[in-house]
């Protein structure tokens, strides 16, 4: 009777719970994307890109490229004719924009505000009064459209000469091989992808799966625990119907996490949806070389950045059905809700390092499973093996479990 009540009370107890996992991870990690970025120095990127989408579509044509270039050249004249007539700047004998770049960049602190000697806090504040001329009239600063348009153009002229941009010293020759012929057999790639932004989306369907990976810790593995403890199994075996409820389980328990996963993607998918990227599914994965900092984020396939959505996106489904298989077997396997949670909280932060090992940078030739294997196609070949590891695991167990409680 005491069982009966308990599990009344203790069953909605945990969706109260769960609700409030739920609440509080989108508060904390994912409303990120919805509510902060871009941010900093990634807005005048994000502008840019929107702009030129507007204007120019998905591909960049030769003379649009052409009409770009235009426009850098009108600003650079115009920001050189702020300098040149700024009083602090003739002062520094400063007369073009260049020249104050230049000026700033040799004599820039790296140090904060509080860390500055006098001679660094004037070189700021010299600095800044420059600026402030260099503002458009709607308030956006010149300077940051001119480093938007320097690392685009830049990056076009790396493009442009293919041999120069595979002789970059962190390809080997199969990599150089594939991207030649990725990158170099058409100008899709100059559609205009923001920098950063396939990182974002998929720390953002990491923080859906781990997510998951909560919520299932939660609601699922307690089924068989709770049996033992009940000593259900001791009399299962009583009926050909109770000697094949350790499959009904385990398919249930199957069944649960994929409902679950396919609710959670779902629902925080969709709502991207309602987001500015939406104009940005279409592009290509390759659309936007972010330079010489970071040369290898670039992959070896044409997809469109939604394609690579959905490739990320069974990703979460195998690694989050994989940790659904050990979550069940734990579960067979604990004698008490004690010993399973000591068993899963180790577990839980085992796959969330996996987690981030095959999502971030994924199907990027600087996803760290990639730079260890050299395999293309790597995160998708753990994510399957993954599976197919921890869903034997609770089978192995069904099928031994029959077998010894049926010699008993």
């Amino acid at each position: 009777m005491f069982s009966v009540e308990f599990k009344k009370l203790f069953q909605p107890m945990l969706f109260l719970v769960a609700l409030l996992i739920t609440i509080v991870s989108y508060n904390i990690d994912l409303s990120f994307i919805h509510t902060y970025w871009p941010n900093g120095d990634a807005i005048p990127i994000y502008n840019h890109a929107s702009d030129w989408q507007n204007r120019f579509g998905q591909t960049l044509e030769e003379e649009e490229i052409a009409e770009i270039e235009t426009e850098y050249s009108t600003l650079i004249k115009k920001a050189d004719k702020i300098v040149s007539e700024n009083p602090i700047a003739k002062q520094l004998q400063l007369g073009k924009y260049a020249e104050f770049e230049s000026w700033y960049q040799e004599n820039a602190s790296g140090g904060a505000i509080n860390e500055m000697n006098e001679e660094e806090l004037e070189i700021v504040k010299q600095k800044d009064a420059i600026l402030k001329d260099l503002l458009e009239d709607t308030g956006d600063s010149m300077v940051s459209q001119i480093f938007v348009l320097q690392g685009l153009l830049h990056s076009m002229e790396q493009f442009d000469a293919s041999d120069i941009f595979l002789s970059n010293e962190y390809y080997t020759e199969n990599e150089k091989e594939r991207l030649s012929e990725t990158l170099f057999t058409e100008e899709g790639w100059r559609n205009i992808l923001p920098t950063e932004l396939s990182r974002t989306f998929a720390g953002y369907f990491e923080d859906i799966l781990k997510l998951f990976i909560f919520l299932s810790s939660l609601l699922i593995p307690a089924v068989f625990v709770r049996d033992r403890l009940l000593r259900v199994q001791t009399i299962q075996w009583s009926s050909r119907h109770g000697r094949k409820i350790l499959w009904t389980q385990f398919a249930s328990g199957i069944i649960a996490s994929f409902l679950l996963i396919t609710c959670i993607v779902g629902f925080f998918g969709s709502l991207l949806y309602f987001t500015d990227f939406t104009q940005y599914f279409s592009n290509g994965l390759n659309s936007f070389f972010i330079g010489n900092e970071d040369p290898l984020l670039l992959s070896f396939y044409q997809w469109t950045f939604a394609q690579w959505m959905v490739n990320v996106v069974l990703l979460v489904y195998l690694i989050g059905m994989a940790f659904s298989g050990v979550l069940l077997f734990l579960s067979q396997t604990s004698q008490h809700y004690l010993s399973l949670l000591m068993k899963i909280i180790p577990v839980g932060f085992v796959f969330i390092y996996i987690a981030n090992l095959v999502l971030k940078d994924a199907f990027y030739l600087k996803n760290e499973l990639y730079q260890w294997t050299k395999i293309p196609m790597i995160e998708i070949y753990t994510g399957i093996l993954l599976l197919v590891i921890c869903i034997s695991l609770p089978i192995i167990h069904c099928v031994r479990q029959q077998d010894k409680d049926l010699l008993n």
